[in-house]
């Protein structure tokens, strides 16, 4: 580490011969993105700039350099974050690099204005550190950060996205439960059948893929979906529920839907689903006029039902954007609240934003585009409540003993992350930077 070398020595100039950078391969048979460490060939070595420094063909600020330095004085060896932060100036804004010196493999050291000697990382393997932690950042990190160059759109349901994994087989292993939930994270749907008919849900999702905790709402932690009369909530009747997402009312709608069908006798009641990031790469390209309306003009939704002491209300675009990456759709017909957005726009912003809603719903709306499955029990379905619509055809009970009984459950989008990237607890994953 650049601390126990003598400083002036530290940073005589190197020649290099080899760097390495990231780069990001991508396998279009298995829609993976993995992210690894290529070696190539650099004439030129690391050298300040006007605004920082270039390194391994990549120009970094000053300022990115201080806020990335690894040396176990700003970066905690146990915890992975960054130490000894000065109640002022904590971002480090006027301090420059000085000096650039030993480069190993995974580390250069450097020496900044504020007299401070440290090294930052050039690879994965420097930045995360060794072992499973490498390797499963390199293949699924862009995934768990919902990059849309790692996520496969689909714009109709392709033998992927209908695949239908073995319970038995999914829960065998961690390694096969994290390539399932990568299917799930790229796809936006995940379908396992052979789920025992004994098991619940909380029992599916903490012993069986060993993912949580749930995310508990208005319905607490599992839900039970079955018909009733009068229902206060349009879920539990048995009328046609057109595609939406689940509980947009709230200012942030749950990630992750899990719904576990328990018994299905009924007459009709089929299950379809869409992917919205298809039809907004669609718009994108053919209206973009138009999207940028539903990703600036916001809808109120609104859950207010009588006698539950419940009162739900937020208000998002339709479509959020994170950078340039489709981030998020929410969209729910029976819970918007039309006449709030009467009193919050003019009448040409809504005109504008009627006319935008309406194209994207025709284009999500559109049959073509649909994956449609009759659930029965046993079955368990994952969605991405940020990403997917669900809807259910309307259903018949022609018969006393005939039922529909789904449960369902939420969860955030870091307990599937979770899964896939993080080490073994007790596997002391620690950066190497003693090693530089």
């Amino acid at each position: 580490m650049l601390s126990r070398l003598t400083p002036r020595s530290c940073f005589r100039p190197k020649l290099v011969r080899k760097l390495s950078e990231a780069l990001l391969i991508k396998d279009d048979d298995e829609g993976l993105q993995i992210q690894q460490d290529a070696i190539g060939s650099v004439t030129e070595e690391p050298h300040i700039t006007e605004k920082g420094i270039c390194l391994d063909g990549k120009n970094l600020l000053h300022v990115e350099t201080r806020n990335m330095c690894k040396c176990e004085v700003c970066f905690g060896k146990h915890s992975h974050q960054r130490n000894k932060l000065p109640h002022i100036g904590n971002a480090f804004p006027d301090v420059k690099v000085k000096e650039v010196g030993k480069m190993t493999e995974h580390y250069v050291s450097l020496k900044w204005s504020d007299g401070h000697e440290g090294v930052i990382a050039r690879t994965i393997r420097g930045e995360y550190g060794p072992g499973v932690i490498e390797s499963r950042v390199k293949q699924w990190l862009n995934l768990t950060r919902r990059k849309n160059e790692a996520q496969r759109f689909w714009s109709s349901p392709n033998e992927e996205v209908t695949k239908a994994w073995d319970y038995s087989w999914v829960v065998s292993s961690g390694e096969n439960t994290r390539q399932f939930l990568a299917h799930y994270m790229r796809y936006g749907i995940g379908l396992i059948n052979g789920v025992p008919n004994d098991m619940g849900m909380e029992e599916i999702l903490s012993e069986g893929l060993k993912i949580g905790p749930l995310r508990r709402t208005s319905y607490e932690d599992v839900d039970y979906v079955r018909f009733k009369p009068n229902p206060t909530n349009s879920a539990y009747g048995s009328d046609m529920l057109p595609l939406h997402t689940d509980l947009a009312s709230y200012f942030e709608a749950p990630h992750v839907q899990f719904f576990h069908c328990m018994e299905s006798t009924v007459e009709g009641g089929e299950s379809f689903w869409v992917d919205t990031f298809a039809a907004i790469k669609t718009m994108s390209e053919k209206r973009p006029d138009l999207l940028e309306v539903l990703k600036t003009v916001p809808m109120t939704f609104r859950y207010t039902p009588p006698g539950r002491g419940v009162f739900q209300l937020s208000q998002h675009p339709v479509v959020k954007m994170c950078g340039e990456d489709i981030w998020q759709t929410v969209d729910i017909l029976w819970s918007m609240d039309t006449a709030q957005l009467t009193r919050d726009e003019d009448f040409e912003t809504r005109e504008r934003w009627w006319d935008a809603f309406l194209y994207y719903r025709e284009l999500v709306e559109d049959q073509n585009s649909w994956f449609v499955k009759k659930l029965v029990g046993g079955e368990f379905v994952m969605t991405d409540n940020w990403r997917v619509l669900h809807a259910r055809k309307e259903f018949k009970v022609t018969a006393p003993e005939q039922e529909r009984i789904v449960s369902t459950s939420y969860m955030d989008w870091n307990s599937m992350a979770n899964r896939i990237l993080s080490a073994e607890k007790g596997d002391h994953v620690f950066l190497e930077v003693d090693q530089h």
